[in-house]
């Protein structure tokens, strides 16, 4: 008896399990259950995951990372490099944040708000606190601890 033949019907077992390669499954599609994944859906998927590795490479041919440059857009407002500790996301508009903390690399912390779109998604920015990739922020002094970020590139 084959080996596919007395498995249960939607049973995974992983090609290089089965041996010689008559014994395994044969169609369109990766796995043997009636839920697997057409192969032309699994190269999407790997696309989209690489292309969102290297949405915020050095290779950029846009000043500031590809997002825009906040020199030219902003010239006079003094700017800030580093990494992000923590992001508070708007609840009235998730595309903003409410508080951004942010390290520089002398250690000193930072915290902006923002009262509206900065360049940036709250959602890249959260991407750049998980993997550790310094931001850069252009700023307008206000008085106290918290600055207005009026400007955010990688």
């Amino acid at each position: 008896m084959d080996l596919l033949q007395s498995l249960p019907p939607g049973a995974f077992v992983p090609v290089h399990t089965l041996g010689r390669a008559g014994n395994r499954p044969r169609g369109r599609f990766l796995g043997n259950s009636k839920h697997a994944v057409p192969p032309f859906a699994v190269a999407i998927t790997l696309a989209a995951l690489l292309a969102g590795m290297v949405a915020c490479g050095p290779d950029q041919s846009t000043a500031g990372g590809g997002h825009g440059d906040g020199d030219s857009l902003f010239p006079r407002l003094p700017r800030v490099t580093g990494h992000i500790d923590r992001v508070d996301v708007d609840s009235d508009n998730p595309r903003n944040f409410r508080a951004l903390y942010l390290t520089d690399g002398d250690g000193r912390g930072w915290i902006f708000h923002s009262e509206g779109w900065v360049g940036v998604s709250t959602g890249h920015l959260k991407d750049h606190q998980i993997h550790g990739t310094p931001v850069t922020v252009w700023y307008e002094e206000r008085s106290g601890a918290i600055q207005l970020a009026r400007f955010v590139a990688d």
